[in-house]
């Protein structure tokens, strides 16, 4: 079996920018924590104080504005959501994140990534619920597992984790089936729908292995009728993608793992 190393970040699409106005947020408190594995998170946002941020990217490597714009994003709707979203407010509150930027730029290696994947799990184990919005733009193989995939399998069997994973954009009209780590078979993989409840035009289709269904749920993630407002460094942005319907589900995820106390 041979995999490509190199993948290109499936991107989003973002619709305007407007300065965002400063908001109140109380310091946090006993809220439950979820981590998030993304690009890199932007400490000058208002709701800082309630991300513990880790870069794990080589100081040596370039970084540019935009590297920041996908992970700042991500974690405002984990912290934030419901006030940046009211037609959304799930009633499930707030919720501390713990963010490890671990790619920057349109390109990443993904076997880089699940190495420190292995070791961030392995380094927070009172995190139960994980956040992953990377993945890659080719589509999945029918007959196996992704190598990316069968790791976070692993992961998750031994570390009693469980992550959310977006189901990845067709970065064009020929690519159908969804990218990895989206075919990973213990993972909850989240496609995106409209406010009307039909498929989003970018969403992508399984299966896995040709009978592992995939992706495991779908919830709102922005399309013309209804965007999802997030916070990015600049401030707030209207975006659509797989990758900002994956963060509400985590939201669900945690408060029934870490408020309501139910297993994996």
């Amino acid at each position: 079996m041979s995999s490509v190393n190199l993948y290109e970040l499936v991107t989003e699409n973002y619709i305007n920018d407007t300065v965002q106005d400063v908001l109140y947020m109380p310091t946090p408190g006993i809220e439950p924590t979820i981590g998030v594995i993304d690009t890199l998170f932007d400490k000058r946002v208002y709701f800082n104080e309630w991300v513990e941020y880790h870069e794990m990217v080589d100081e040596a490597i370039p970084k540019q504005q935009t590297d920041y714009n996908h992970g700042t994003a991500v974690s405002s709707i984990i912290v934030d959501g419901p006030r940046l979203n009211p037609w959304l407010d799930d009633g499930c509150g707030r919720f501390k994140v713990r963010h490890f930027g671990v790619a920057c730029g349109a390109q990443f290696s993904s076997f880089t990534i699940i190495k420190q994947i292995k070791r961030i799990i392995a380094e927070n184990k009172d995190i139960k619920v994980w956040n992953l919005s990377l993945g890659s733009d080719k589509e999945i193989n029918d007959n196996f597992i992704s190598a990316e995939a069968a790791v976070l399998d692993k992961i998750q069997f031994e570390n009693d984790v469980i992550f959310v994973i977006a189901g990845t954009n067709k970065p064009n009209s020929l690519v159908e089936k969804i990218g990895s780590p989206a075919d990973s078979i213990n993972s909850l993989v989240v496609n995106a729908i409209t406010k009307s409840g039909l498929s989003t035009n970018y969403s992508r289709k399984g299966l896995a292995l040709s009978f592992f269904a995939k992706p495991d749920v779908s919830y709102y993630g922005g399309s013309k009728e209804q965007y999802i407002t997030v916070c990015e460094p600049l401030g707030a942005a209207s975006v659509a993608g797989t990758s900002y319907a994956a963060p509400w589900i985590a939201r669900k995820m945690s408060y029934l793992i870490d408020v309501l106390g139910l297993n994996k």
